[in-house]
């Protein structure tokens, strides 16, 4: 098939286009610090696994390349830890589904014993398992040495009936149960999470039986290394003790509680409550 002269010129044009658009010359460009002998040399020494690496491992010396085997999961050590802790190791400790401390408490015998992170209940009632009543009770420690620890715990006879109290190990030393929720069983002393003047509160409900008739009454309060009273309130045949138009004074000190009237309120009973610190402590 015959072709003119120009049909020619325009298909040189065009390959000449399209060889100019392949061969452009680049835009950017990068001088390296290092020569192409260098470069040659770096790379050889990567490929034969001398690049400022190992000369032996799993028993094979000299130019020492990766096989297959040479690393697991559980050689990999957890970042951060002190000690090369493995990522197996570190699964195998992790609470159930990742979250809290996980699982059901450790049983335990003696709360002096509890002292790691985690949950614990002693399941027998006894004098000499430390929790605040001698019941059975369930709680948790905080452990920041073994020296130096906070329990909290708890104790529940009903859905309504919950009890709780937090203690701490101080230097090696156990202090007593403070119960932030205390029952308040009549005659019972209970050491709560407070302070006065930096000395320890304690509380006491105490039956103090019928109000006097329009004179005075004292009645010992059974508390041992009484040293102040910090709070007093109570009732009075169902009405608050403290404010009632017929009491003209409650008063509290280390022999007793002493109530005065001006009125016959004979006939009520009444029940006193009393926050205070002791001399012994």
């Amino acid at each position: 098939m015959a072709i003119t002269i120009e049909e020619l010129a325009a298909k040189v044009a065009e390959l000449e286009q399209q060889m100019a658009a392949i061969t452009a010359p680049p835009t950017e460009y990068y001088t390296s610090a290092y020569s192409g002998e260098e470069i040659d040399a770096a790379v050889k020494k990567v490929s034969d696994g001398l690049a400022g690496g190992v000369t032996s491992f799993n028993g094979r010396t000299g130019a020492v390349l990766p096989q297959s085997g040479d690393y697991n999961a559980t050689q990999i050590p957890v970042s951060g830890e002190p000690e090369a802790e493995t990522v197996a190791e570190s699964l195998s400790n992790k609470a159930p589904g990742g979250y809290g401390l996980g699982g059901n408490c450790v049983t335990i015998e003696d709360w002096n014993t509890a002292i790691k992170n985690g949950w614990y209940r002693n399941k027998t009632a006894d004098p000499g398992n430390h929790t605040p009543d001698g019941s059975a009770w369930y709680g948790f420690v905080v452990n920041y040495i073994d020296t130096l620890i906070i329990q909290v715990a708890f104790h529940a006879d009903s859905p309504t009936n919950i009890k709780s109290a937090i203690r701490t190990c101080y230097a090696g030393t156990w202090g007593e149960w403070q119960y932030t929720t205390p029952p308040r069983s009549i005659g019972v002393e209970y050491r709560i999470p407070e302070l006065y003047n930096n000395a320890p509160v304690y509380t006491k409900v105490i039956d103090f039986g019928a109000a006097p008739n329009a004179t005075s009454k004292t009645l010992g309060h059974g508390i041992a290394s009484f040293r102040q009273c910090v709070e007093i309130s109570g009732n009075i045949g169902g009405a608050n003790l403290i404010g009632h138009p017929h009491i003209t004074g409650v008063n509290a000190t280390a022999s007793g509680i002493t109530i005065e009237t001006d009125a016959d309120l004979s006939g009520n009973n009444v029940y006193v409550i009393l926050k205070y610190t002791k001399t012994s402590n």
